[in-house]
């Protein structure tokens, strides 16, 4: 009977881990390969490989707090990244190795276009904000 219980317990997890990812990342399940939080950190891994759809966010970061979001990229692949501030200022950075970065057309937010030159990367988008920032990330595979 104990062993049971347990079981019904771990067939249900994945479902949870499924709708938390969902509720936290603000994407669907299928998109995020891997969530983490730390102390003050959190890491994203998101794959365009099966969906290529553009993917929204509306999050927060403030304080010692920041949100990384790692982006599965392969060569020849384009993206446009868009933060808008929703709320405070929130600061962004995209990083990466065997990529060319450039500004973006809107001149209104931080929007850049990111260019895989490498056989395969991981690059970054970084954000924090100074108390405080509520903001809409926008990536989207061009």
């Amino acid at each position: 009977m104990y062993m049971r219980k347990t079981k019904n317990i771990w067939l249900g997890l994945p479902l949870l881990v499924l709708f938390s990812l969902q509720a936290v990342a603000g994407c669907a399940p299928d998109r995020v390969r891997y969530r983490q939080e730390r102390v003050s950190r959190d890491y994203n891994y998101i794959d365009f490989t099966q969906n290529t759809q553009p993917l929204t966010i509306v999050a927060e970061v403030g304080g010692e707090h920041m949100s990384f979001y790692k982006v599965l990229a392969f060569e020849g692949d384009r993206f446009r990244i868009t933060v808008a501030d929703l709320e405070g200022k929130t600061s962004a950075v995209v990083t990466g190795d065997g990529i060319e970065i450039r500004e973006g057309a809107d001149a209104g937010v931080f929007q850049r276009v990111v260019e895989v030159e490498s056989l395969e990367t991981l690059f970054s988008v970084e954000l924090d904000a100074h108390p405080y920032g509520r903001y809409r990330l926008k990536i989207e595979k061009l």
